[in-house]
């Protein structure tokens, strides 16, 4: 049975823009299971670990903007989390797209949850073939709550 893991996760939220940051993202990133990337997990945790950070997660806006765990960090050591991270991505065989909308584009919260849904929808369209050659596709999402994933499993009934 061919299964595909997609994670996502979002950047923004629909407060006021004044506020918080210009756009919205949402990142679906796609895993065929066939592929092992354990080797490459284990990997990224032990250069966390062997640059003398010891975190249980990383999100990468915070990293940036110094929130949360990373507000003590200097420039230099968010950098190199950040590039552990990048490293992570292209040596890892995995995939990912990103929804974007520019929350300026959006007069209120319906019309951002409206664009939002539409950029979505295209790039589920954009792999559709490729959903169509998995038999099981589980979703995880962790509804803005780090650490909580809601899992969702879909199976194929193209035959």
């Amino acid at each position: 049975m061919k299964e595909l893991s997609i994670f996502i996760d979002e950047s923004g939220d629909f407060g006021e823009i004044t506020e918080r940051p210009a756009y919205y993202l949402v990142t679906l990133l796609f895993h065929d299971q066939k592929n092992d990337i354990a080797s490459n997990v284990k990997k990224l945790e032990d250069s966390i670990k062997n640059s003398g950070f010891d975190f249980e997660y990383i999100h990468t806006g915070p990293v940036i903007r110094r929130e949360e765990v990373f507000f003590g960090l200097s420039i230099d050591e968010r950098s190199k989390l950040l590039f552990k991270m990048l490293n992570f991505i292209v040596s890892s065989s995995i995939a990912y797209e990103m929804a974007v909308v520019n929350r300026k584009e959006a007069s209120d919260k319906i019309s951002l949850s409206g664009k939002l849904g539409h950029e979505i929808s295209n790039v589920i369209g954009k792999y559709k073939a490729f959903f169509d050659e998995f038999d099981k596709i589980i979703v995880y999402y962790d509804n803005g709550y780090p650490n909580f994933f809601k899992i969702q499993t879909y199976y194929n009934t193209v035959a």
